[in-house]
């Protein structure tokens, strides 16, 4: 019975409404097997500095480091098939030489600039070139002078110990079809691959502010893009530490990191030196550079690890 006064309040079921998910298109996952395009590729081998001691480094270990270099090339090579092309760019100081104001004081050095060239640098690159010839059907060696090869400060510019190491190297595989080595005209070389041009400079050209090179290596490379009437991307090397930026909205330039680890030079101005890695990356016909990888060349050098569980980060104040 209901009470007097009080009226009843129908409960009514909740509406739910149902809102549907949009249709979902999947893309297909390629096949393992599907065929990719064919691109070229490019490696970088920036300031080796073959015949320079320091605590981390001496002519056994540029040795070795370079074979750790073309066995990982190698890999790259197989994984990004098909490639046919290989180009290498040398931007300067594959050579240590002789000259005391360019850091080659009497221990500091192992050997003069001759066994550094034609004892060393010369067999070390001719037997790196003829491994990677084995995976590719051609191979195009551009270099360009460094800093370090200058045996005098009145010296010609052009009489520098790395232009009498790429004409050896020349010599040297003469005899190899699909080899071609192209020694450094100017202090810069601008190179044509599919289309796309590459800048390459050693960098001593450019002074260091404050530590940091990349204002006045930018202002540099804008004068130079104007000048060689644009190119898409710079290389350079001699600061000893890995970093990058744009020219302009078109280009954009790359400091590679060294061979060589250790040099007092880069720790004093640049105030860091990077670990020992080499660059490489693959150019499309239609997309330029794509992939890219910084290749290790010392296991020592590895990425640090943090002992935690993966996942968790504790961190102590």
């Amino acid at each position: 019975m209901q009470k007097k006064g009080i009226k009843r309040i129908k409960h009514q079921k909740p509406v739910i409404e149902r809102i549907p998910y949009p249709k979902i298109n999947l893309i297909p996952f390629p096949h393992p097997k599907t065929a990719r395009d064919e691109e070229d590729i490019s490696l970088v081998i920036a300031d080796s500095h073959f015949g320079k001691i320091t605590e981390s480094y001496n002519l056994v270990v540029a040795r070795e480091r370079m074979t750790r270099l073309t066995t990982s090339l190698m890999k790259i090579i197989s994984l990004h098939s098909p490639i046919r092309k290989l180009h290498i760019f040398i931007p300067g100081d594959v050579i240590q030489g002789e000259n005391a104001y360019q850091g080659s004081k009497i221990g500091e050095t192992s050997y003069g600039a001759l066994e550094q060239i034609y004892t060393f640098a010369i067999p070390v690159f001719t037997e790196t070139i003829l491994s990677l010839k084995q995976g590719v059907s051609e191979i195009e060696v551009y270099g360009v002078n460094g800093n370090h090869g200058r045996y005098d400060k009145i010296a010609p510019s052009k009489t520098n110990w790395d232009a009498f190491f790429y004409e050896g190297l020349k010599m040297a595989l003469v005899n190899q079809p699909q080899v071609s080595i192209h020694p450094p005209k100017w202090f810069y070389q601008l190179i044509n691959i599919k289309g796309f041009r590459f800048f390459i400079v050693h960098g001593d050209q450019v002074n260091v502010s404050n530590g940091i090179p990349l204002f006045a290596l930018r202002r540099k490379m804008q004068e130079w893009y104007a000048y060689v009437d644009g190119f898409n991307y710079g290389y350079t090397g001699h600061f000893h530490s890995k970093s990058s930026d744009q020219v302009n909205s078109r280009a954009d330039y790359t400091i590679c990191p060294p061979l060589v680890t250790g040099d007092e030079w880069a720790l004093e101005k640049v105030g860091r030196a990077s670990e020992p890695k080499q660059l490489c990356f693959g150019i499309h016909g239609k997309y330029g550079r794509t992939f890219t990888y910084d290749l290790i060349c010392d296991e020592g050098y590895l990425p640090r690890k943090y002992n935690e569980p993966e996942g968790v980060v504790s961190l102590k104040f």
